[in-house]
């Protein structure tokens, strides 16, 4: 997997478990995988399993009551975004020359090696043919989607928005001169 893991490597027939699905980066790296052709496992909790299967997810675990190692088959790669003991329990569900990355913590490079897998913490760097590469795939994946455009003037209504709990993905304002 060349190249930035979400976003240029070519997914087409992998499989997919991604920790932490329904979060920030969580939902937008389903819609990415999915978009490049991956089977895509999720742990989530309970309240949020119709949100990731309307988002595409293949399987929806949830993590409070079930045991991802118990449910999911063996995936070519694993996307942290929880870290610590779920990275710990990840290294047993991922097939030899796969790949665990995460975002919070570098994954242990012994059990790594003893698995044949690769560990690896990848956190965003400034890259504009990846943002820009990753700008498509946001506009691919929104498609279709609620959308809602609020002007500098709205400030106190995108508050709002930010503490409604039924609020999915970002909000933006947009500054115009």
């Amino acid at each position: 997997m060349a190249g930035s893991l979400l976003t240029t490597a070519d997914f087409a027939g992998l499989s997919v478990l991604i920790h932490g699905g329904a979060g920030g980066v969580g939902h937008f790296a389903i819609q990415f995988a999915k978009a490049k052709g991956a089977w895509v496992a999720m742990t989530v909790s309970a309240s949020n399993k119709d949100f990731v299967s309307d988002l595409g997810a293949d399987q929806v675990i949830d993590h409070r009551s079930e045991k991802f190692e118990d449910l999911v088959e063996t995936v070519d790669l694993v996307f942290d975004l929880i870290g610590g003991e779920t990275q710990e329990r990840s290294f047993s569900v991922i097939k030899p020359g796969g790949a665990l990355i995460s975002t919070l913590q570098e994954p242990d490079k012994g059990r790594a090696a003893d698995r044949n897998i690769r560990g690896r913490r990848c956190t965003a760097q400034p890259n504009g043919a990846q943002l820009r590469e990753i700008a498509n795939l946001i506009d691919q994946a929104r498609k279709g989607r609620r959308r809602k455009h609020l002007s500098a003037r709205e400030v106190a209504e995108a508050q709002a928005a930010l503490k409604d709990k039924d609020l999915r993905g970002k909000v933006v304002l947009k500054i115009l001169r």
